[in-house]
């Protein structure tokens, strides 16, 4: 896996440039049959995938068998690099692991069955990884299945996955540390400090298509490739990738694949001609990618691999919590499991695994077919929809026992309310005012620690915003995520999502506000800039106020965001209003990154 994601000036430059139009060189020798596809060729084919929303995610090869331990040293973080971590020179690591590496018979059952009783949808699994070992009868080497246990362990696994009804999908390394030719360097790590000096990498690129497609074209059905991974030097057409891809889609025609055949950077330089997804790795974005298809993959315990000392779990709520909060964003929960050498998932995975599928038998029609909350956030929980149905997952209970639905019915419409556990829809009192709408779920019969869920039915289109409302100290914090944004304006993703991609003067950002307390309000912008694009003139208009400023450098950086206090607006009267920023001149390539902008009451 690659665990490093560091968004910098470069890639900043090239999501610029690509948003103005430019077509990348790697674009253009990319996934054109992607970015040309008609939009309902598209859904049609990602209709599954979306209505799926949780896979499991399998590493096993031979780093399983080193379970975490190399020479007596226990090494922390991604065992499944070993290899790496350890500086093992290849023939070195084939022969300490594959006496070790020894697959029980029935594994690959016990792999679906866990995944089933889970509540997924589809496998992924890891066919090579880095080290280059192979699951599959590879007629292009010796380092696979067939010629260290005289069975076809991918041939094993795709079978009981379809046995059990589970799409399937295959991981797939572009690295190999085993191959004499491959990459090295370049972005490309790899043990032993080898060098890419004299390497015929042609002759890798071969074989790895040639591997590539005894798999795609000899084993049924494959629903996914997942590609990884790529650095900015070597992605793209390095690896072939107008060719690889034609040979998949041509056994496959509606695979759907990630974006790992290109460098990526917080995901942000995403095209369709990239591939159909993005993939973040153990974190869940703010507020997810919209216009995207994307899977958050995530670890039981902070590896993908087996390790016999690793013992950080998850808890089961955090799991759950964590399926609920992609859900509600829009993405697809892919769950890792890192097998024993002999293909035994851990029992406290297991375990785990179980406790979801639990929660799932009784909630999953909250989950599977749903679609992302997009009326605003909540405090209290998550929210995923359906048509004429929210799903109202709760987190933290209300002391009072009334939910605060923050949002607008119909006019005229009369929503109704019950908890999905409740198998009879015993209805529960429902009233509606200025602030939005109440629940009365003083009855906790079916309270749930990991989420509550109740629905929330509506007649008419749906629910509306009441806008932003303020915090209990008056103040407003109006975040990238909830933006209403106009002409280019795109969002990041990551752990704390902004605006970017600013290139168009006739550009704006506007958000609605719900104001209790009439006044003067501090407007204090979280922003950055680099040197090259300071000097925009911006306004501000909120109320009555009109405010008006120069954007200034942030230490030349897109991502050193500073505290702009940019002057004073009065906010005259209660109810709905709106905050709207717009550039008056744009002299450099973008106005600015953006990540909140925050009213603070003025003290009278």
């Amino acid at each position: 896996m690659k665990y490093k994601h560091i968004m910098n000036r470069w890639a900043l430059t090239l999501l610029l440039s690509a948003a103005a139009g430019k077509i990348s060189a790697q674009e253009a020798g990319g996934l054109i049959t992607n970015a040309q596809e008609p939009e309902a060729l598209r859904d049609a084919r990602m209709e599954w995938f979306r209505d799926a929303h949780f896979g499991m995610f399998v590493h096993w090869g031979l780093y399983s068998a080193a379970e975490g331990v190399w020479d007596g040293k226990n090494y922390d973080g991604c065992v499944e690099w070993i290899q790496n971590m350890a500086n093992v020179p290849a023939d070195v690591y084939e022969a300490r692991l594959k006496p070790l590496f020894k697959p029980k018979k029935g594994f690959a059952r016990e792999w679906a069955k866990t995944a089933k009783d889970a509540g997924c949808r589809y496998v992924i699994f890891t066919s090579r990884h880095h080290e280059g070992f192979a699951l599959h009868d590879s007629k292009t080497t010796t380092f696979d299945g067939m010629d260290f246990t005289g069975r076809d362990l991918f041939k094993e696994i795709v079978t009981a996955l379809h046995e059990q009804g589970l799409r399937v999908g295959v991981y797939f390394s572009m690295i190999d540390w085993h191959h004499p030719d491959a990459y090295v360097e370049h972005g490309m790590p790899a043990p032993a400090g080898v060098k890419n000096a004299g390497r015929d990498n042609a002759k890798y690129v071969k074989y790895m298509h040639d591997q590539a497609e005894e798999m795609f074209s000899n084993y049924g059905p494959i629903d996914i490739v997942w590609w990884d991974y790529s650095s900015t030097e070597i992605q793209g057409e390095k690896w072939g990738a107008r060719d690889l891809v034609a040979m998949v889609k041509k056994h496959h025609p509606n695979i759907i694949m990630n974006n790992r055949l290109y460098a990526f950077e917080h995901n942000t330089e995403y095209t369709r001609a990239h591939g159909d997804l993005v993939t973040p790795e153990q974190f869940i974005p703010e507020t997810g990618f919209k216009g995207m298809d994307w899977e958050s993959c995530m670890t039981l315990n902070g590896t993908w691999g087996y390790s016999r000392n690793n013992h950080n779990w998850h808890t089961s709520q955090e799991l759950v919590r964590n399926m609920v909060d992609i859900v509600s964003k829009g993405g697809n929960y892919l769950l890792n499991v890192g097998p024993m050498f002999d293909g035994t998932i851990p029992e406290k995975s297991v375990e785990l695994m179980h406790s979801v599928g639990n929660w799932m038998r009784i909630n999953g029609a909250s989950i599977y077919g749903s679609r992302a909350n997009a009326i605003g956030k909540v405090a209290w929980g998550r929210i995923t929809t359906k048509p004429d149905q929210f799903f109202l997952h709760i987190f933290d209970w209300p002391e009072n026992n009334r939910l605060l639905v923050p949002f607008a019915p119909e006019a005229g419409s009369k929503p109704r309310a019950w908890f999905l556990a409740d198998t009879g829809r015993t209805l529960l009192p429902v009233e509606i005012n200025e602030r939005g709408i109440y629940i009365d779920v003083r009855n906790q019969q079916f309270k749930d620690d990991h989420s509550t869920v109740i629905v929330l039915e509506t007649t008419g289109k749906s629910l509306s915003s009441l806008g932003t409302f303020q915090e209990d100290d008056g103040t407003f914090t109006l975040a990238a995520g909830d933006a209403n944004l106009k002409d280019g304006i795109a969002l990041s993703a990551g752990p704390k999502a902004y605006l970017h991609s600013w290139m168009k003067q006739e550009s704006a950002v506007q958000w609605n506000m719900n104001v209790k307390q009439p006044g003067k309000y501090k407007v204090i912008l979280q922003y950055a800039c680099t040197n090259e694009s300071a000097g925009s003139a911006i306004q501000v208009v909120a109320g009555k106020t009109t405010l008006k400023g120069t954007v200034k450098s942030t230490d030349d950086s897109w991502g050193a965001f500073k505290d702009w206090e940019i002057g004073v607006v009065n906010l005259p009267a209660k109810g709905p209003q709106s905050i709207q920023i717009n550039a008056l001149t744009k002299p450099g390539l973008g106005v600015m990154n953006l990540r909140n902008v925050r009213l603070v009451p003025v003290k009278k």
